[in-house]
């Protein structure tokens, strides 16, 4: 399966999306993470600690890597603000493109052009991924959740929330559920291994 982490706007836990739904593919089959990132985030992610259980590359060794061995999925981590050309290519280029989004004004505002992009392309393979959900008594998230509800958007059923532990996988160099340190990063976690389970379910 091919899987595809793209929003044109930046900020929206895209890597950290890739990062996390790469390491739960990885407990079904051999997964490969592709980072398409100009600064190489996953890619640096990966190299500063233990890193995750997957293969992470920078996408131009992809087709060198997948030559010499099988991968039964392959994440890839786009560059945030693409063209529309190389967006329109990366959308149908992918057997389910994951747009994650922060449920606030701004990244709203990029998630109806990243929409309405996937709308002239006639694209169906796509799936919003609430992510940085604020806590209770908040209502942003699930206000944003409404509204797509509404408008007859695909998304996850499940919100990744905003927690100070993904920032901490990062700079650890390793996901969630490795983070030391941090008694709620179990809750991180959690919500990703229910994205990978919905992705599985599909």
């Amino acid at each position: 399966m091919l899987i595809t982490i793209a929003n044109f706007k930046g900020g929206s836990a895209k890597t950290t999306s890739a990062m996390h739904i790469a390491a739960y593919m990885q407990t079904l089959g051999p997964t490969i993470l592709g980072d398409g990132d100009i600064v190489r985030a996953s890619v640096k992610w990966a190299a500063r600690g233990p890193g995750v259980p997957c293969k992470v590359l920078p996408i131009a060794q992809l087709a060198k890597e997948m030559r010499s061995f099988k991968y039964d999925h392959v994440v890839i981590d786009t560059e945030a603000n693409p063209s529309d050309e190389d967006f329109k290519d990366i959308a149908r280029g992918c057997d389910l493109l994951i747009i994650p989004t922060e449920p606030d004004s701004t990244a709203r505002d990029g998630l109806i052009y990243t929409l309405a992009k996937l709308r002239d392309i006639n694209h169906n393979n796509h799936r919003v991924l609430i992510t940085k959900a604020p806590p209770q008594p908040q209502t942003a998230a699930q206000a944003l959740r409404d509204e797509l509800v509404s408008d007859n958007i695909p998304l996850f059923k499940t919100d990744i929330p905003q927690m100070a532990a993904f920032k901490k996988a990062s700079a650890q160099g390793t996901t969630v559920a490795h983070v030391k340190a941090d008694r709620n990063a179990w809750k991180g976690a959690m919500a990703y291994r229910r994205v990978g389970m919905e992705i599985a379910d599909a």
